[in-house]
């Protein structure tokens, strides 16, 4: 029983250092800017309503990095990537692999 006990109480405790140092994490990353090579090779904007939509046929309005799949909530309306590790992209932006 003590061992059932002092099992379930670690793993309550490594839970909870997981889920504190992803957020100690997320709060490290600096926003993406527009002009980083990274962001330049995808497109990224920092507001989708300023895409050139004769350069990006594929572009809708509405489409914007908050609704893509690979989004991650963050921050201020901010969130991660995967295609920008260790950064913040707006929810408001856009980039091309949008999906």
């Amino acid at each position: 029983m003590t061992n059932r006990r002092i099992f379930i109480m670690g793993s309550c405790a490594a839970a909870l250092a997981a889920i504190s140092t992803r957020s100690a994490l997320a709060e490290d990353r600096q926003p993406l800017r527009e002009d980083e090579p990274q962001a330049r090779e995808f497109s990224y904007v920092n507001d989708a309503t300023k895409v050139d939509q004769k350069k990006f046929p594929d572009f809708k309005p509405g489409d914007r990095c908050g609704k893509c799949q690979i989004y991650e909530d963050g921050p201020n309306d901010m969130g991660g990537c995967p295609l920008f590790p260790r950064r913040l992209v707006a929810a408001a932006g856009w980039c091309t692999s949008f999906g």
